[in-house]
């Protein structure tokens, strides 16, 4: 930059140093412009790294007693890196402070009851991400009703890379009971990210954080047993009551299977022999300790049909599975019923049978 005194006057100096302070105004505004869109704020230019993520959940798997609030699944902390340098432009060149003011929002839908908790596209399953960094003083910090800010003091020299490093948590949350219908997670809220100025003007924004798309299957839902071993005692009878020859019953005696379940998916299930897993009949083998002879045990379905055994297997279509139908939420009862059969000659004694049950969730 330069510019020429032609006369030596008072005058003429003055109208110069006035001509050259306009231009260096004129200069500084051009400055300015060119640096804006580069996020530089105060003096300070930043940029986030590892930006633009997926979420991916993976098979997402509901405890069959889980309530609302329950957290589903938490995935390992994500990381996230802040770079930043002062300006040499607007900074003298030694040690200088600022602070990074970093913004995260969502527009998403607060799930009902929570304020740091948003829904995703399966009904009744919400996220919740939490953030932490020891530059920005975050421990533990929630995205809580749709933002957070975190202040990240930046000190060092105008020419030096500074760093802020962030990692961020999130969690699946059961927000309702679910219900049949959608299994494929493929949207969560977008977390959007702002660089704020420290003096308040304006904001600088970056890519988001997550993008809003996921990827994750809802495993089906299943159920718990709320009493593992049932035991059923049949009333004592005397041989007369099968008098009638091979394949009289007598002593028919209900009882039931109970578990808890989360709806969602329509059971199956499977009873195998305990004492002859390779039995496929309808008649249980009595177990090696019973000393009576000539008498089997015969289990019942709900509807007063025979069970037939199967395989050990949750498979769909495992040999002899027979439809119980769609669980409920809450307790899911299957009413059986236990009795007698004459398989040969009848002796007198004890009678003992074993029989297991696998349940399959399709």
């Amino acid at each position: 930059m330069s510019f020429e005194l032609s006369r030596s006057s008072a005058a003429s100096a003055v109208g110069a140093r006035i001509s050259l302070t306009m231009r260096l105004v004129r200069l500084f505004a051009f400055c300015c412009i060119g640096i804006a869109p580069c996020a530089a704020y105060a003096g300070i230019t930043c940029y986030g790294v590892g930006l633009n993520k997926v979420l991916n959940a993976g098979t997402i798997t509901v405890p069959a007693n889980a309530v609302q609030g329950t957290t589903i699944t938490t995935h390992a902390p994500e990381n996230f890196q802040f770079n930043c340098t002062f300006n040499p432009d607007v900074w003298p060149k030694f040690e200088k402070s600022d602070t990074l003011y970093a913004d995260f929002k969502t527009t998403a839908a607060r799930a009902p009851g929570f304020n740091d908790v948003y829904e995703t596209d399966i009904p009744g399953i919400g996220v919740r991400y939490v953030f932490n960094s020891s530059e920005c003083k975050a421990h533990g910090a929630v995205l809580g009703n749709g933002s957070l800010r975190l202040g990240c003091p930046m000190v060092g020299l105008f020419n030096q890379p500074l760093y802020a490093y962030l990692s961020v948590t999130w969690s699946l949350v059961l927000t309702s009971p679910l219900s049949a219908g959608k299994t494929t997670l493929s949207q969560v809220p977008t977390v959007t990210l702002d660089f704020a100025p420290s003096n308040g003007s304006g904001y600088f924004s970056q890519p988001p954080l997550y993008t809003g798309s996921a990827s994750g299957t809802l495993a089906k839902t299943t159920c718990s047993v709320n009493q593992s071993n049932v035991s059923v005692n049949l009333p004592t009878i005397e041989a007369r009551a099968l008098a009638q020859g091979v394949g009289a019953v007598a002593g028919p005696t209900p009882f039931s299977l109970s578990l808890s379940c989360m709806p969602g998916a329509i059971a199956y299930i499977t009873l195998t022999d305990g004492a002859d897993p390779s039995n496929r009949d309808t008649t249980l083998r009595l177990a090696l300790d019973s000393t009576s002879r000539g008498v089997g045990v015969q289990l019942l379905d709900p509807a007063g049909k025979l069970i037939a055994y199967g395989p050990d297997s949750d498979a769909a279509g495992n040999p002899n599975q027979w439809r119980v139908g769609d669980l409920p939420q809450g307790t899911l009862t299957i009413p059986l019923t236990a009795r007698y059969v004459r398989t040969g000659e009848v002796s007198a004694g004890s009678v003992k049978a074993l029989s297991t049950f696998t349940m399959s969730y399709q």
